[in-house]
């Protein structure tokens, strides 16, 4: 007598039944044998995949794909930012395993030349597509394509070029946005903080934050609106503004802003320190809100208002 657990354990007919098709066809594709279309084949590993059918590990990738890999690649220096890369590179990695792909993750030191800074997956051709994250420049992307490797930008530049598929947060809407939500709170005098040279999103952002202002100027010509932009780049180059910049402003009593709209959280994080050491409190003496709504938001007192741009659904 079969037990229970027997009984409910998927079988090829309960993959068969699912996908509508015949019980030899199925085993054909379970078995890797030819008779089987890529797609066919593909629709029944994931199917089985699903319903926890055990499948032969010889048999794992799926067949449209040569590897069953796929790189993801972002610059050296951003790992060191896995408080928001990594809500991302984990989303992504749950999606490709549940379509049977394999992910490898690979660093590009951005002062090499392409040729020597991309990983060899790439430069082997050995991988069946390329996610391009952050500040890589547009010469690597070119490289990537001349292998004849397709390409997804996330979060990255958009490098003038329509034809590349990009996934990116509404960063124009969300500066608008968080720009809205001060206005509305009664500051008149709002800075920007973010180096525009940062990334293609700082520069989104800030056009969210100019045109929020722009429309509350024509709506209430009768109030005195005054923007103050700190976006000169940092010397530092893993610093995402210029905080000389940033204390030059604070210096000057007579133009202090009441609130800065930072491009990150990482801006307002470095923004509220320079702050505590100019003797300036948040939100007492300056407002602050972010972006992004990172998890270490919640370790500061108070908690750092942020826009959620939802990076674990990019």
């Amino acid at each position: 007598m079969r037990s229970d657990s027997q009984r409910n354990k998927p079988t090829m007919q309960t993959i068969a039944d699912e996908l509508g098709l015949s019980k030899s066809l199925v085993s054909k594709a379970l078995a890797n044998k030819h008779g089987v279309s890529e797609e066919t084949k593909r629709q029944i590993l994931l199917t089985a995949s699903r319903v926890g059918y055990r499948i032969n590990s010889s048999v794992m990738t799926v067949g449209t794909s040569r590897t069953g890999t796929i790189t993801l690649l972002l610059p050296r220096e951003d790992l060191k930012d896995l408080e928001y890369w990594g809500q991302i590179i984990h989303s992504i990695e749950d999606e490709l395993s549940s379509r049977l792909f394999s992910l490898i993750l690979s660093g590009v030191d951005m002062k090499k030349p392409s040729s020597l800074a991309l990983p060899s997956c790439i430069t082997d051709a050995k991988v069946d597509g390329a996610i391009v994250m952050g500040r890589i420049s547009a010469t690597y992307v070119h490289a990537i394509h001349t292998k004849g490797i397709p390409v997804v930008l996330l979060d990255a530049d958009n490098y003038g070029n329509p034809t590349l598929d990009h996934v990116m947060a509404d960063n124009f809407g969300g500066g608008y946005n968080a720009t809205e939500f001060v206005l509305e709170k009664n500051h008149r005098r709002v800075a920007f903080i973010g180096d525009l040279s940062y990334s293609y999103s700082f520069r989104e952002r800030h056009r969210g934050f100019l045109a929020c202002v722009e429309r509350y100027r024509r709506s209430y010509p009768h109030i005195a609106f005054e923007v103050i932009e700190i976006t000169a780049p940092s010397e530092d180059p893993g610093c995402p503004f210029s905080t000389e910049q940033l204390r030059t402003t604070l210096r000057n009593h007579k133009t202090l802003p009441t609130v800065l709209v930072c491009a990150n959280d990482p801006t307002a994080f470095i923004a509220i320190k320079e702050m505590d050491k100019m003797g300036f409190r948040c939100p007492d003496d300056i407002s602050v809100i972010g972006f992004d709504n990172l998890n270490n938001d919640r370790w500061l007192d108070p908690q750092l208002t942020s826009v959620d741009a939802r990076i674990s659904s990019m």
